[in-house]
């Protein structure tokens, strides 16, 4: 019985542990062959993005496994409204579009506009808050109301009708009986407001940072724009005749209060570019090149469309701090402003186009690349990061870390130096200290050329000098750490990029040189502050000293900073509600 039992027993310790090896060989032969999966997978996705079959693909090792695996990182939840792009969808993001003026999240999208640039009568400011209150119940536009409109147009083809924007300078503010420390602050992004170095230029006006941006003296802009602008008025309309009328009426009530100082008139221009899905017709300015592609994506369906188109390199999604503070004057949890930049900006295209035939002539290469060399995209908007000829068109998903040396685009053309893509970071200024930094720099430009029709078909000889150019406006949340930083410690910086970034000597690159397009030089500053000197001998090539000017084709000829108040607080001027 003993043994009977202890062989029973036996029998059944045998089945257990024979069970338990075969459970054991299983899972590892499950184990290899998931590994193996998996190796497979992700080499052949590697593969592909080496072969440029599925684009480059992001360059961080943990998202590109990811990636590898069909999956995604997770996102972390937004901390507030205003760290990400709006969703029109939810009840939050529909009371802020409702709150908030069109224009600032996307463009208007009119072929026409007119600026009108207005001077409070200060024995007359109780009539101006009458009428400023009155024409923003009645005819200026919501954000929201200008989304509905978009989707109109997209789904039907209805044409929005007209709309309008009212924004207000300091001094705007000032005489409408508001003390300076009620007046819009900056969102200091990079918490700097204590310091010395932080200034509320909204509060001072562009005239008063002059010396900075190394503008023309104020006595050299136009007429209109010397003295005090307190209202700029912005009217689009695809109905240039209606557009017309409007103006008039705008400008006879404005009469009501005070003058208007300057009348400004934009137009959308288009020109037809050949690629190899057929003939396109795209919108660009009076140099001839392809105009307002890469821009902050503030609207969760604006962003979820560009993923459709392709994102995988360089995401435009941006959240809406960027452009966004909150109105302290509305008095309201979702009453928000944006900060606005408003300059005329007269173009010499005669001396542009003569400069690209120069340039190249002097590296041996067509007008065409040596263009696209200092622009930073063909005039089709190809990218010359990407290509070294036209065809792909404007597209977005690119950046510069495939031309470390700037020979392909140059580190002074103006997409490079206006917006870096991830390049300007470092240990110290001028770079900030990580990309997303970096993008918190960014601008919503939305703005319309003048002038009339293109001209870059016509002869040589015939090409304007002047009297053609951009109504340049943009949105911001910090006039200083946005806007004023690209233009006064990018585009005017002969040191950015390089040697900034390196901190070293660069073969290359001894100096960046000038912004070619908006670049300004210091009109005392001798030596490094010129037009870039270094450009490559061809696409993708080593660098030569050119002595070709290409700098100075773009004339400021006058503007102010401007604050676009939130609707309830436009409608609440005149003690109504």
């Amino acid at each position: 019985m003993i043994v009977k039992t202890a062989g029973a027993s036996g029998l059944f310790e045998t089945g257990d542990t024979m069970a338990s090896n075969y459970l054991i060989v299983g899972i590892a032969l499950v184990a290899i062959l998931l590994i193996t999966w998996l190796r497979l997978r992700i080499r052949r996705k590697i593969d592909a993005l080496s072969n440029g079959r599925a684009g480059e693909g992001s360059r961080c090792p943990y998202t590109r496994t990811l990636e590898a695996l069909g999956l995604s990182k997770r996102k972390a939840a937004p901390a507030s409204l205003l760290d990400a792009p709006i969703d029109a969808t939810t009840d939050a993001g529909k009371a802020l579009l409702s709150d908030l003026q069109c224009n600032i999240l996307t463009g208007h999208g009119r072929d026409n506009a007119r600026f009108l640039f207005a001077k409070i009568d200060a024995q007359k400011v109780d009539q101006a808050k009458t009428w400023l209150a009155d024409f923003a119940r009645n005819h200026v536009t919501s954000a929201l109301k200008q989304k509905h409109q978009r989707i109109m147009w997209r789904e039907a083809g209805l044409d929005g009708g007209a709309v309008a924007h009212i924004a207000l300078s300091a001094s705007g503010y000032r005489k409408l009986g508001f003390a300076d420390a009620s007046l819009p602050q900056g969102s200091d992004p990079f918490n700097r407001r204590q310091t010395t170095s932080y200034r509320n230029v909204f509060s001072a006006g562009m005239k008063a940072r002059q010396p900075y941006l190394l503008d023309p003296a104020v006595a050299d802009w136009e007429q209109g724009y010397r003295d005090d602008i307190d209202v700029m008025i912005l009217l689009a309309d695809d109905n240039l005749a209606a557009l017309k009328s409007r103006a008039a009426e705008i400008a006879a009530g404005v009469a009501s209060f005070g003058s208007v100082q300057a009348i400004e008139s934009g137009q959308t221009i288009h020109r037809k570019f050949n690629f190899p899905d057929g003939e396109k017709e795209l919108g660009v300015e009076h140099f001839g090149f392809v105009d307002g592609r890469s821009q902050p994506l503030l609207l969760k369906d604006e962003v979820d469309n560009e993923a459709k188109v392709g994102d995988k390199i360089w995401k435009a999604e941006a959240p809406a701090k960027v452009v966004l503070v909150k109105d302290a004057l509305a008095g309201s949890d979702h009453s928000y402003g944006s900060f606005l930049v408003f300059r005329k900006l007269d173009q010499n295209v005669s001396g542009f186009r003569r400069a690209m035939q120069d340039l190249g002539r002097d590296l041996g290469v067509s007008a065409e690349l040596a263009g696209a060399m200092a622009v930073g995209r063909f005039e089709d908007g190809t990218p010359i990061s990407l290509s070294g000829k036209p065809g792909i068109g404007p597209v977005n998903d690119f950046d510069f870390a495939g031309d470390a040396n700037g020979l392909k685009c140059p580190f002074q053309s103006h997409v490079r130096k206006t917006n870096p893509r991830g390049e300007a970071v470092g240990p110290k200024p001028p770079l900030d200290k990580t990309v997303e930094d970096e993008k918190l720099r960014r601008i919503a430009r939305r703005g319309i050329p003048y002038g009339g029709d293109l001209t870059v078909g016509n002869w040589e000889e015939k090409l304007p000098e002047g009297g053609v150019g951009l109504l340049f406006f943009c949105y911001q949340s910090d006039i200083l750490e946005q806007f004023e930083f690209i233009q006064r410690v990018w585009s005017n910086n002969p040191f950015f990029l390089e040697p900034a970034k390196s901190g070293k000597k660069n073969q290359h690159y001894d100096v960046t040189g000038l912004d070619p397009v908006i670049g300004q030089k210091h009109p005392t500053s001798p030596g490094a502050a010129q037009p870039a000197r270094n450009w490559p001998s061809a696409w993708g090539q080593p660098t030569k000293k050119c002595p070709v000017d290409f700098a100075g084709f773009v004339s400021m000829k006058g503007g102010e900073y401007f604050f676009s108040p939130s609707l309830t607080f436009l409608r609440s001027l005149d003690g109504k509600h």
